[in-house]
C-alpha cells in the first residue's frame, strides 16, 4: 500500500510539473535568463552624446569668462602700478586707492558667483544625463527581464600604479561573465562605442530577439 501511494504521489507531482510547464509555454512566458547585470557608468557618461555636447558648451563659456577675468585683472594691476607713482596721503592717492580696492573686491565677488553658477550648471547637466541613463537602463531591463543592475569598472587594473591597485582590489565586482550591458545602454543613448569600450555583452534571453 505504501509503495502504491508513493508511486501515485510521484506521478501526481510529475503531472503537475508537466502541466505547469505547458501552461507557462501557452501563456508565452519566456524562460528566465540572468536577472542580474553590470554597467560601467563611467564609460556610459564618457560616451553619452548629449552630455558631451553640453559639457563642451559649458567649457566654452568658462573659457570665455576666464578671458574676461584676465582683462579685469590687468585693469587691477594697472591701478596698482599707478598707485606706486602717487604719494600716499594725497587726494589723488586716496581716490585711486578706493578705485583699486573697489575693482578688486567686485572682481572677487563676480568670480565666486560665476564659479558657483558653473558648478550648478554642470551638476544639473550631469543629473539630467543620469536620469536619462536610468530610463534607458529601466527600459532595457524590462525588455530582458533583468531585476538588478550593479555598477562596476571594467577598466583593467594597472599593476604598476600602487594607488590604482589599492582602489582596484576594493572593487565590489570581482568577476562577471557576459553580464555587461554598458554597450547596449550607450547605443540606446545614441552614442558610439569606442574600441576601448567594447567588451562582453549580455546574451539575449531565449525567446527574445
Amino acid at each position: 500500500m505504501k509503495t502504491f501511494l508513493t508511486r501515485a504521489t510521484m506521478v501526481a507531482i510529475a503531472l503537475i510539473i508537466s502541466f505547469g510547464t505547458l501552461q507557462a509555454r501557452a501563456q508565452g512566458v519566456r524562460p528566465s535568463g540572468t536577472s542580474v547585470a553590470v554597467i560601467d557608468l563611467g564609460e556610459v557618461f564618457k560616451e553619452h552624446p548629449r552630455l558631451k555636447a553640453q559639457l563642451e558648451s559649458l567649457k566654452t563659456q568658462l573659457t570665455s569668462y576666464e578671458a574676461f577675468v584676465r582683462q579685469e585683472q590687468q585693469k587691477v594691476q594697472a591701478l596698482a602700478e599707478q598707485l606706486k607713482t602717487l604719494k600716499p596721503g594725497t587726494v589723488d592717492y586716496g581716490n585711486k586707492e578706493k578705485e583699486y580696492a573697489s575693482l578688486q573686491a567686485d572682481l572677487s565677488v563676480q568670480v565666486r558667483q560665476k564659479q558657483r553658477e558653473f558648478l550648478e550648471k554642470e551638476a544639473q547637466v550631469r543629473y539630467q544625463a543620469y536620469q536619462e541613463v536610468q530610463q534607458q537602463v529601466e527600459s532595457f531591463c524590462t525588455t530582458y527581464g533583468i531585476q538588478l543592475v550593479i555598477r562596476f569598472n571594467r577598466v583593467p587594473i594597472d599593476g604598476t600604479k600602487p594607488q590604482e591597485v589599492m582602489m582596484g582590489v576594493t572593487r565590489p565586482i570581482v568577476y562577471q561573465n557576459q553580464l555587461d550591458i554598458t554597450n547596449h545602454i550607450i547605443k540606446q543613448l545614441g552614442g558610439g562605442v569606442s574600441e576601448t569600450a567594447r567588451g562582453p555583452q549580455v546574451p539575449p534571453r531565449p525567446g527574445v530577439r
